[in-house]
């Protein structure tokens, strides 16, 4: 709704989105700027207002107690920037538990991100992995444990589509932008003009945008400046091999010894340690993913008065394993079901003939066709979407490609999608996305 012309922002409102401010207005005290609105040349942010995105400050000019610097502007080197309403923190929380086997990654990650000096961008930080492997739990860890070097916001977007489809950058760019105080979609139709906005935004300030259940490179080019100093941490479903000097660690199932004692740290050591048998047999059917074991304990502690063979004897029976591993709003089946949604007809045809065969599969010794081994380019594909791993030490030279166990399990029954959910052939060959 417009406002009348000449009208005054009165003390502690916020001017409407859209709403051009009189020649030369002041911002009264306790005021948003409109987003959008030149603020006079020389003007001063005053206390506790937000100034508009794009507008310059005068050169020195500081920012006072309680406002936030505005977007496009740089605060002094060393300068802290006051907490306000310009400032997102849209971080989750960071996980309750301790992300077992993960230290010294979380630990490389907290000092990639720290390193907040101006210059060359840095690359982003990039974690990937199967279905179930913690991905989600280590980059918010990291997250939290710099936040305090990114005053000017943490964004947190998450990618997981419900469709087939995945999250376009175009809507991405918009998303960043609303959080960062940018102006409505509809002020800035073309996409080229919202993404020249969003990185001069980023290049100014110190935000740290994370990306959960990225697609593709597509969906992180935008936000990746040079010369600023905000970052961008990543969680990915596939290899970003295309994205320019990342920062990347490749992360899969614990060791046994290692995912014995997350179990152990849920449940409690001297419970785990009575029936020791049960509790490895669980571990070995959580196949080592965080997520898996993540879930058995939490079941297991909210059922004091089960013994843990209770539930090894239900994961025991692979018929049953994915149904098992659920709890509350968490669930392995819908971890891979993430994965295996947008694949093409061609990628799920593959993964139903992995599923039927060995575990360890040797292509060199079976025989292509139909009903034998998927051709090599599939193969690989499935590598790169996570959902394939390569074993290169086996005995003779062959390459050994294995399932992930939750995966083999999942597409030994999944049903075929209808044929409107089917995801569309992506450019080229049908199968690779943007790399």
């Amino acid at each position: 709704m417009a406002a009348p012309s000449g009208a005054a922002v009165p003390p502690g409102a916020c001017a409407p989105l859209g709403v051009a401010a009189p020649s030369g207005a002041a911002v009264p005290p306790g005021a948003c700027a409109p987003l959008g609105v030149a603020a006079p040349s020389g003007a001063a942010v005053p206390p506790r207002a937000c100034a508009p995105l794009g507008v310059a400050a005068p050169s020195g000019a500081a920012v006072p107690p309680g406002a936030c610097a505005p977007l496009g502007v740089a605060a002094p080197s060393g300068a802290a920037v006051s907490p306000g309403v310009c400032a997102p923190a849209e971080l989750p929380a960071a996980p309750q538990h301790r992300l077992v086997g993960r230290e010294a990654l979380v630990e490389e990650l907290t000092e990639h991100l720290a390193q907040c000096a101006p210059g060359p961008g840095r690359p982003a930080a990039v974690v990937v992995g199967p279905p179930g492997a913690g991905k989600t739990a280590l980059v918010l860890r990291a997250a939290h444990g710099v936040r305090e070097r990114f005053p000017d916001g943490q964004v947190f977007v998450d990618l997981h589509s419900p469709g087939s489809l995945p999250v376009t950058p175009d809507a991405l760019v918009r998303r960043v932008l609303r959080s960062l105080g940018g102006a409505p979609a509809a002020e800035h139709p073309h996409p080229e003009e919202s993404r020249a906005r969003l990185r001069h935004a980023l290049s100014s300030r110190r935000v740290l945008v994370v990306l959960d259940n990225v697609d593709s490179e597509a969906q992180v080019r935008p936000l990746l400046v040079d010369g600023g100093r905000s970052a961008v941490l990543v969680a990915a479903r596939r290899e970003l091999s295309a994205l320019p000097g990342r920062f990347g660690r490749r992360i899969g199932a614990l060791e046994e010894p290692e995912a014995y004692r997350a179990l152990a740290d849920l449940v409690g050591a001297e419970r785990v340690r009575a029936e020791r048998p049960a509790a490895l047999s669980v571990v070995r059917s959580c196949a080592g993913l965080p997520l898996a074991v993540h879930i058995a304990g939490l079941w297991l502690t909210a059922r004091p008065h089960r013994p843990l063979r209770d539930l090894a004897d239900r994961l025991a029976d692979e018929r049953e394993r994915l149904s098992a591993l659920r709890i509350g709003d968490l669930s392995l089946r819908a971890s891979v079901s993430a994965y295996y949604r947008p694949l093409p007809p061609p990628l799920r045809t593959a993964l139903r003939q992995l599923a039927a065969a060995p575990a360890d599969f040797i292509p060199s010794r079976t025989p292509a066709g139909p009903l034998g081994a998927p051709p090599a380019d599939l193969l690989e594909e499935l590598v790169h979407r996570q959902l394939l791993h390569t074993d290169t030490t086996a005995p003779h030279g062959d390459l050994h490609y294995r399932l992930h166990d939750a995966v083999r399990l999942y597409a030994s029954v999944a049903p075929w999608p209808p044929r409107s959910e089917q995801s569309p052939p992506q450019r080229g060959d049908g199968l690779c996305g943007d790399r």
